[in-house]
């Protein structure tokens, strides 16, 4: 595949992003932290480290959720935006921040022993 430019926004616009590369699998994490933080499975896209570019971040904000991960998300509307693990090699961004019809390869669900009771996988 070749490297493409991807762009992406928090939903007020006051975050956003950009990086290039090309889309991995998607990651639908069912565990019980993305679950409290987006409201239902997250739904994340690797992102190189050094790929990454914070294009305007004026609100962007920092939460550690745990004693080896944090989250950032916009402070004026809530966005969640990505989440970085110490040790991992990418960063992982919400794929529904992405602008544009974006497709991946294949979506893996993971943590699913966690998932939420009132929807199923196929």
């Amino acid at each position: 595949m070749k490297a493409k430019t991807y762009r992406g926004s928090c939903l007020c616009g006051d975050v956003r992003f950009s990086f290039e590369g090309t889309l991995e699998d998607a990651y639908f994490c069912h565990c019980n932290q993305c679950r409290k933080n987006y409201g239902m499975h997250g739904a994340f896209v690797g992102v190189a480290r050094d790929a990454l570019v914070i294009n305007k971040s004026k609100t962007l904000k920092s939460y550690k959720s745990s004693p080896s991960t944090i989250r950032q998300f916009c402070g004026k509307c809530g966005s969640p935006i990505s989440w970085d693990r110490k040790g991992y090699e990418n960063i992982y961004v919400c794929l529904g921040l992405l602008d544009g019809k974006i497709t991946v390869p294949k979506v893996t669900n993971i943590h699913t022993k966690n998932k939420g009771a009132y929807y199923k996988l196929d």
